[in-house]
């Protein structure tokens, strides 16, 4: 990903960024988490800006790059992945009392999340695969070639719907954003199984 393509797709989302000749960061309020790439002659560096620590802002979360375009892949889905979280992990949220999977299928397609992203019978490509055992359940991504990439320890009932919740939701929400912006040719391929993970877990 290149800056044309990070500004473009950011302006369209109403994020907005600061340009300089060798950073890149979010443009946020005073005080407020933000952010950064910063480039010295060989290498770009990711950061979050942390003021949590004032009154001396901490740098958090810190991975060099040797490709600019590497970075500016990462500095879009931390950055992008935060723009999401409100409305991911919105208050009242019903899914935290979701006691069947029926039920949960219905608040799903209430959402808009497509059934090719998540499943809880079978193992597909590309898809969030959640296992149900009595009342537990055990969440996996699966990538591209249908090889699971991660898998949580069972968990209850109710705290591993949430989780596939927050997974396929993230992965819808990466999913659509890619398909539009793919198709105005803003975006000339998709993201990889690696990009996926990181932005959904």
């Amino acid at each position: 990903m290149n800056k044309e393509q990070l500004q473009h797709i950011f302006s369209d989302l109403g994020i907005n960024l600061l340009f300089g000749q060798d950073f890149i960061r979010e443009q946020t309020g005073y005080y407020e988490n933000y952010n950064q790439l910063e480039s010295d002659e060989d290498h770009w560096y990711y950061s979050e800006i942390d003021f949590e620590a004032r009154p001396a802002p901490e740098k958090k979360d810190i991975k060099r790059f040797d490709s600019q375009e590497e970075a500016i892949k990462y500095f879009f889905l931390k950055s992008l992945k935060k723009f999401y979280f409100n409305e991911i992990h919105f208050p009242n949220n019903p899914i935290r009392d979701m006691k069947s999977i029926e039920e949960t299928k219905k608040f799903f397609n209430y959402l808009g999340i497509k059934q090719e992203w998540y499943s809880f019978d079978e193992v597909r490509p590309q898809s969030v695969f959640a296992k149900v055992l009595e009342n537990q359940v055990e969440v996996s991504y699966v990538d591209q070639k249908e090889k699971i990439k991660f898998s949580t320890i069972p968990l209850k009932f109710e705290h591993g719907i949430f989780i596939v919740y927050k997974l396929a939701y993230s992965l819808h929400m990466l999913k659509a954003l890619e398909k539009v912006f793919i198709e105005n040719g803003v975006l000339k391929e998709e993201f990889t199984d690696e990009d996926r993970e990181m932005f959904i877990v």
